[in-house]
């Protein structure tokens, strides 16, 4: 404290003046006397004591007052004349200047001295009556991290008397200062408060770390089910009340600087009822299990340094977005020319097709114009003339060597003539009285024509780049190379008579052109030439993928289609690879089907572009009609851990107090989604039963079918009552593995009822395979039934079948069968009619196996799968009624389980890039009592939810100031889960898709006791 902040046992100046006065009057009666005078001291002496009593009392009074507002605070102002000073945004500020004022005044009252005749005392003036007139003598702030207190209490009174006569009285004011951490309480609190209450988006906080805490659990135990743990519930309220916790740890280890210890020991216990653990591979990243449970992570751990995949989670957090499955429609589209598009053989055609023209260029040599009419003589009259023309064609010879005449075009023949045409006029005159006579003039115009013969390649895809050799014999295969060309441009030219002919008709006029189209004979290794290079190219775009965020598809936020598309255009170039001179015909028009089939990849990937684009669509309309923004849940799958807080201590070691630690105490110390005894919670009647947590989560699209899902697919898959062939067959195979362990009528009617619903389905599947085999081989027709037959009955029954015609492995079998046939009976050991065929059944079926055609009745669907989830839960109670998953799948023998769930992100899952889930959240929650108490415990600051009354004027009757608010807690979150294609998906499959916990009733779901109003008594 420095010397001029400290007035304690100050003299009041007034005071000195006094004593000066009196000094002065003694002194001069001194000079009048003889002898010396006693000097009376006590005035002096006596406002000393005041003084320094007065301080001693303030500092008490504070100290006391702040501990007192501390274990009853005012956070809520009451809506009396009295509560109505304290409002605002420093409510309980305010009440502890109320509460310093009423103390210092009632500890002002007994301070008093008294030396001989003297007396000082010290008052705080005029009586007080309102709040706002306490207000006004007291002020305060916060000292080292607010771990002390200052205080400055004004107009205190100090009044000195003398034989009962006032000598002075006046107004100082008095500042003191206690170790005292009360805002420190306080204000740490309020911001636990505040980190309870944070957007997740926007700031640190429960909400945060609670997305987080779930989203890891969901996104493992999501990938665990997804690998065949026997996992029905993803995410159950259990986990929503440990991430909760958790979350509460964390924000009080940010805002205290330490957790509740038996907070922390609850989070533990939790985290092993739980479960968690069982799913977090040995090798799972640090920062994930702190995110499941709120332990903090070993200080070594990666997290600790800057790692930029700090962050990750270990589960799907992107989705490869691949051409995959186009690639093979586009290359088989390509094959058969499907929509009117050119087909691999009309391409090839194409490239082996020019147009041979040949045509007649004229120049003038020579142009000499009649000459001029010449009479015979005077008076002859001209009145008749005649022309007469001779042609001569001079020149002979030829060239019929090829010669380059652009690009893509060829000079095949060449021939040079002189044409000659001789104009001889006569002229008749005549005379009168004079026989006619006739004049004769003639002259020459000599012209040179070029007949040519030119061969010009037909269009096809792919880059113009000049192509050499061509219309002769050469190219990578030894063609012919449309070397016909050559013959053709003879043929036109003797057609039209000649070259001679041709000259002449150029310049007298007359028929000089005439084309025809060469289709050349084409080599007979060009089909598996093509075919091959093509093959190589697909398997090549069938890799191409891009990485979209798993959260933006899952919430319909990206297109990965769309990017495909322009990541395949902007590669197309590269990916035809064209060369700069093409060497022949054969390499332009392999090059040309390059073209073409990247073209319908395009194509294709840009049809898959538009039916994602409705599949956000829908996706947006499924998160609207819960009442959540796509776009905000996509933020809030995105979100990663923040770093743990480090324990600290507050205030200074030279600080009033020296370095504090602040340890908060919940009660109940771990907020249960379960009843707790009210003996175990403070502020709770005994004989009540407190719930501190409201937990709720519903599982958007817990099946693959269902109200949710056809929000999703109803425009593009039609009927929504309509469950795709692979979700009924999936189920159908869970129903069957029910049966084989538990003896049930009413499953097994339900099982056979689809069974024949899926076996119905699976007609124009067979159909399909038969007609492609039929179309792409030489098989008879009982050979096709044959081979299908005989792929099917690989799989046991309809269900089985069902989910290999619409994962590939019922194409895959049927065409090693008809490949196989085909080889046995000698028609094919073609490597390009296997390719074909394999090919063609790869896409023909899974276009079959996912259209609305072969679709299954949603109604029997459910009815089995309602009846399986039955016998399922059953059979566990009866194996081991407290057996954890894993138990019980041993019991059963892996029996449990089978049931698809999640969303296919594809319209129609050809092709299925990945399976998505999300899972609604609400915890709600209240603590009975929270206490922040120092490590000594000197203080402690209490939130309970207590009303707070004291006697502000004095009369003996307490006024209404206000309540302390209880600290709570409301948060609304989503977990997003992506898994790979395949399997059964991930989601919940125990048929509650709408988990709430007991406290979550209406008509406010929330922390409340065991009664029937939901209140609490009080303790």
């Amino acid at each position: 404290m420095r010397l001029a902040d400290d007035d304690r046992a100050r003299v009041p100046f007034a005071l000195i003046g006094v004593l000066l006065l009196v000094g002065s009057s003694t002194f001069a009666a001194s000079l009048a006397t003889t002898g010396p005078a006693p000097v009376d001291r006590s005035a002096d002496v006596t406002a000393d004591r005041v003084d320094a009593e007065a301080t001693a009392a303030l500092r008490t009074a504070v100290r006391d007052a702040a501990r007192a507002a501390a274990r009853e605070p005012v956070t809520a102002a009451a809506e009396s004349e009295a509560g109505g000073a304290l409002a605002g945004a420093n409510t309980f500020r305010r009440y502890l200047r109320l509460r310093i004022f009423l103390a210092a005044r009632d500890a002002m009252a007994t301070v008093e001295h008294r030396r001989g005749t003297a007396r000082a005392r010290v008052s705080l003036g005029e009586s007080v009556d309102t709040v706002p007139e306490a207000l006004r003598h007291v002020s305060i702030s916060g000292v080292d991290d607010g771990t002390a207190l200052r205080v400055t209490i004004r107009n205190l009174t100090m009044t000195i008397e003398e034989n009962g006569r006032v000598v002075d009285r006046e107004r100082v004011n008095r500042t003191v200062t206690v170790g005292v951490p009360v805002l420190a309480l306080h204000d740490r609190t309020q911001r636990f408060q505040s980190r309870l209450d944070a957007d997740p988006i926007e700031s640190p906080g429960l909400a945060r770390r609670l997305t987080v805490g779930v989203t890891a659990i969901a996104q493992a135990r999501g990938l665990g089910q997804y690998g065949g743990l026997p996992i029905e519930n993803v995410l159950a309220n259990r986990h929503v009340a440990l991430s909760t916790n958790a979350g509460l740890l964390d924000a009080q280890r940010a805002a205290f600087g330490r957790s509740d210890p038996d907070a922390a020991a609850g989070v533990r216990r939790a985290t092993l009822q739980t479960g968690v653990t069982d799913v977090f591979d040995p090798r799972t990243n640090s920062q994930v299990v702190s995110a499941a449970t709120g332990q903090l992570p070993d200080p070594n751990a990666p997290e600790r340094r800057d790692d930029a995949d700090s962050g990750a989670l270990p589960a799907t957090r992107t989705i490869s977005v691949g051409v995959n499955g186009t690639a093979d429609q586009a290359f088989l589209g390509l094959l058969r020319g499907e929509n009117g598009d050119q087909s691999l053989e009309s391409i090839k055609r194409d490239g082996y097709t020019a147009t041979v023209s040949v045509g007649a260029d004229v120049s003038t040599v020579r142009n000499d114009h009649p000459p001029s009419p010449r009479a015979p003589g005077e008076n002859w009259t001209l009145v008749y003339s005649h022309t007469s023309i001779d042609v001569s064609v001079e020149g002979s010879g030829r060239r019929t060597d090829v010669v380059r005449a652009g690009l893509g075009e060829r000079r095949l023949y060449t021939a040079t003539r002189r044409v000659v045409e001789r104009h001889t006029i006569e002229r008749t005159w005549v005379k009168v009285n004079e026989t006619p006579r006739t004049t004769t003039a003639s002259w020459r115009d000599i012209s040179r024509v070029r007949v040519t013969v030119q061969g010009r390649l037909s269009d096809v895809p792919g880059p113009s780049e000049p192509v050499r050799p061509v219309f002769e014999s050469a190219g990578p295969l030894s063609g012919p190379n449309l070397r016909e060309g050559d013959a053709a441009s003879r043929r036109l030219v003797s057609d039209l008579g000649g070259a001679d002919a041709i000259a002449r008709r150029a310049v007298t006029g007359g028929r000089t052109s005439a084309s025809t189209t060469v289709t050349g004979d084409r080599p007979r290794d060009l089909k598996p030439w093509v075919y091959e290079d093509l093959t190589d190219l697909r398997d090549r775009v069938r890799e191409l993928s891009v990485e979209v965020p798993a959260s933006d598809a899952a919430t319909g936020r990206v297109n990965g289609a769309a990017r495909l598309a322009a990541l395949v255009r902007e590669r197309r170039a590269e990916l035809i690879d064209a060369p700069s001179r093409y060497d022949g015909v054969a390499d332009r028009t392999r090059v040309a089907a390059r073209a073409a089939y990247l073209d319908r990849v395009i194509a294709r990937l840009d049809a898959r572009a538009e039916q994602t684009r409705e599949q956000n669509a829908g996706i947006g309309r499924a998160f609207d009609a819960k009442g959540i923004a796509a776009s905000r849940a996509n933020k809030l799958a995105d979100l990663t851990p923040d770093p743990p807080s480090p324990e600290k201590e507050f205030g200074s070691r030279s600080g009033v107090r020296g370095e504090t630690t602040l340890v908060p105490d919940g009660d109940p110390a771990y907020l249960s989604s379960e009843p707790v005894d009210g003996a175990l919670v403070d502020g709770i009647a005994d004989d009540e039963q407190y719930v501190g947590l409201a937990v709720r989560n519903v599982n958007l699209f817990a099946v693959p079918y269902g109200d949710t899902a056809d929000i999703v697919t109803r425009t593009l898959l039609g009927d929504p009552g309509r469950v795709s062939l692979r979700a009924a067959g999936q189920s159908l195979i869970a129903a069957g593995r029910a049966l084989a362990s538990s003896s049930n009528a009413t499953l097994r009617a339900r099982r056979n009822h689809l069974q024949t619903k899926v076996a119905d389905s699976l007609g124009p599947v067979r159909r399909r395979a038969k007609r492609t085999l039929a179309t792409e081989t030489s098989l008879s027709r009982a050979e096709r039934k044959s081979v299908v037959e005989r792929a099917l009955a690989r799989w046991g029954g309809p269900g089985p079948q069902a989910v290999a015609a619409a994962n590939g492995s019922l194409a895959r079998t049927t065409a090693s069968l008809a490949v196989a046939e085909s080889a046995a009976s000698g028609r094919t050991d073609d490597s390009v009619a296997e390719d074909r065929i394999r090919t063609a059944l790869r896409v023909d079926l899974r276009r079959v196996a996912t259209s609305e055609s072969v679709r299954v009745s949603q109604a029997a669907v459910e009815e089995a799968v309602s009846a399986t989830r039955k016998a399922a839960e059953k059979q566990a109670e009866e194996t081991a009624k407290r057996a954890t998953e894993k138990g019980i799948d041993r019991a059963t023998d892996g029996r449990v389980g089978g049931i698809p769930a999640g969303l296919p992100i594809s319209p129609t899952l050809s092709p299925w890039i990945a399976t998505t889930n999300v899972w609604i959240i609400e915890s709600r929650g209240a603590y009975g009592r929270f206490a922040v108490t120092t490590a000594a415990g000197e203080t402690t600051y209490v939130r309970d939810g207590t009303a707070v009354s004291l006697d502000v004027d004095d009369d003996g009757s307490a006024e209404l100031l206000g309540r302390n608010e209880r600290i709570d807690f409301r948060v609304r979150t989503v977990a997003v889960v992506a898994v790979p294609a395949g399997g059964l998906g991930v989601g919940d499959r125990d048929g509650n898709v709408d988990e709430r916990s007991v406290a979550w009733r209406d008509p406010e779901p929330g922390p409340r006791c065991v009664t029937p109003t939901g209140r609490c008594s009080r303790e």
